[in-house]
């Protein structure tokens, strides 16, 4: 009978914490984990997703978005991220897929236009873009794409 009781809470636990804001699968259950046992953990979990209250899937979709669109992270910052989330290597790269080059050069320019367009006059201030934008998760053959597309852009406008 407890163990009906414990599933019972957890699953209530489970809804409360999913309230909040979503959560992926693997933080759902470390959360649990700190009040219930594996299994009824697992069991709770599946109970959330029976019933469409959690699916890693859609959470990796936004979670990228998030990541990519409105905090400027790179795929590669954002893989991180979603990792350190506890979803998988297969939700991970679905959600990350429709993010091709084309697209991440483009927000890698709007960047370089809004932040760092003064720094491109010289080697050194190229240097720190280039390494700023690194950080930030981008891959250097889109940063140079970028950096190529944002001079000629200043060319053609001194012209």
């Amino acid at each position: 009978m407890e163990l009906c009781n414990d599933f019972d809470k957890a699953k209530t636990r489970a809804l409360k914490i999913l309230s909040y804001r979503d959560h992926s699968g693997g933080e759902l259950l470390a959360k649990l984990g700190k009040y219930f046992d594996e299994k009824i953990c697992r069991e709770a979990l599946a109970w959330v997703r029976e019933i469409g209250y959690q699916n890693d899937e859609k959470y990796a979709e936004k979670y990228a978005a998030v990541l990519i669109e409105n905090k400027h992270c790179g795929v590669r910052k954002a893989r991180w991220e979603m990792k350190r989330k506890g979803l998988s290597e297969d939700v991970i790269e679905a959600a990350l897929e429709k993010y091709d080059g084309d697209e991440i050069v483009e927000i890698i320019v709007n960047i370089i236009e809004r932040k760092y367009a003064d720094n491109l006059d010289d080697r050194q201030g190229a240097r720190k873009t280039t390494d700023a934008l690194a950080r930030r998760g981008y891959d250097y053959d889109d940063i140079k794409a970028a950096i190529n597309r944002v001079k000629e852009d200043l060319e053609l406008d001194s012209e």
